[in-house]
């Protein structure tokens, strides 16, 4: 037995590994994606009109005149309680890019079709799935969803009479990998482990209408599940044991239908939208380990509707210079129900409050822009039962981050 525990413990310090983060959903799913839509409450389905479009709305690619390249950083803090215990969770920083590029086509089509492309990639991790068990109380969907590679890709078009349609892929990283222990010949046993990534898509479409003052958008995304799993088998060690399955989902964006209508003049831009999510197909963050475990109890989530609020006003000079402030407020109702001992997945309704600034200027034909985004969520206080009996959960986030665009 002792031959067997050396020979498994490779094997599991790879699980272990494995064990480091939880398991939820997209940053982009979280905050908005671009410095505009994050400032302004989540909203651009009706007035996205940059690099940002591919998530908020892909049609509002149409608008891009212009070759863009942005690039960004964003840092997210957690201040989790349980029981007026803090909550460990782990502060997350990322870089993002952003590309926008006009299609130079002539005739009909002549300053009617561009493309969009985004990556919000974290500093440390690719991507992350934790296994906790069910009775452990844990944030099952804020901490860990600024922790994967994600990469969105779009194309809007222009067509007659102030309407507008696009389309575009989301795509995440997965894992997907296997231990094998063994004795060879000699009698000594080794384990291998083989690992790769994966990657899961989901499609994006859009269409907008524009009349005098105001736009109106729609935008459609579909659930975008990245698993993770890993096989463990053992093989003449003299023992018989089960395969062990580590698997999971390690990031889950359910899919959601955003509606909202813009009204903008005189360098004001004022937005208000709902985005509704279907919640209710989020399978849980973990599975059985074998084929003769229990399965973890389901996560019993609910949809929901997510109304949204975003400003702007923007100062511009003849010179080419602008500023910008903005801000933007959401209410994001939690999916999940109240936590019990058996089922211990936490989470709360949240309060976000937004604001950004941007300022520009132009010099030889090209336009120079940085921004400043922030995002507050307070978690609203709520009642959960855990092994250690009743206990109140909530706290707060901030994410925050800086990105600087040339426009040529």
């Amino acid at each position: 037995m002792r031959a067997v525990s050396r020979a498994l413990r490779p094997a599991l310090a790879f699980v272990v590994s494995l064990a480091g983060a939880r398991a939820e959903a997209s940053p982009q799913d979280l905050f908005a994606y671009g410095a505009r839509p994050v400032s302004m409450g989540g909203t651009g389905a009706a007035y996205a009109d940059d690099f940002s479009a591919v998530h908020a709305n892909p049609a509002g690619l149409s608008r891009l005149r212009e070759r863009s390249l942005t690039l960004g950083y964003a840092g997210t803090a957690f201040w989790l309680d349980l029981g007026g215990r803090p909550f460990s969770a782990d502060t997350g920083s990322a870089t993002m890019i952003g590309l926008g590029l006009p299609i130079p086509f002539g005739g009909a089509l002549r300053d009617r079709v561009a493309v969009g492309l985004g990556f919000f990639t974290p500093t440390n991790v690719i991507v992350r799935g934790r296994i906790v068990r069910a009775t452990t109380p844990q944030f099952v969907v804020l901490p860990d969803r600024v922790q994967t590679v994600a990469l969105q890709l779009g194309i809007g078009v222009a067509l007659p009479g102030g309407f507008r349609v696009g389309g575009g892929v989301m795509a995440m990283a997965g894992l997907a990998g296997a231990v094998l222990v063994a004795a060879d010949a000699s009698g000594r046993s080794s384990s291998r482990i083989d690992n790769q990534l994966t990657a899961t898509y989901a499609p994006v479409l859009g269409a907008q209408w524009e009349r005098g003052e105001w736009r109106v958008g729609a935008t459609f995304r579909g659930a975008l599940v990245a698993t993770f799993l890993v096989s463990i088998e053992a093989r003449d060690l003299g023992i018989n044991l089960p395969v062990f399955n580590i698997s999971g989902v390690a990031q889950y964006d359910p899919a959601q239908v955003q509606v909202e209508a813009a009204w903008q003049r005189g360098g004001w831009t004022a937005a208000l939208g709902v985005t509704g999510k279907r919640w209710s197909t989020y399978p849980g963050p973990s599975s059985a380990t074998t084929d003769n475990s229990p399965p973890p109890p389901p996560p019993e989530f609910s949809d929901t509707l997510v109304p949204r609020l975003g400003v702007e006003h923007r100062w511009a000079w003849d010179d080419g210079t602008h500023v910008a402030l903005r801000g933007g407020y959401f209410y994001e109702p939690t999916p999940a129900p109240v936590a019990t001992a058996a089922r211990a997945l936490l989470d709360n309704d949240r309060h976000v409050f937004a604001a950004g600034l941007s300022i520009g200027a132009t010099a030889a034909g090209t336009r120079y822009t940085v921004d400043v985004f922030s995002q507050t969520h307070w978690l609203a206080p709520r009642e959960a039962t855990t092994a250690a009996g009743a206990a109140s959960h909530g706290g707060a986030l901030l994410h925050v981050g800086a990105s600087a665009s040339v426009t040529f």
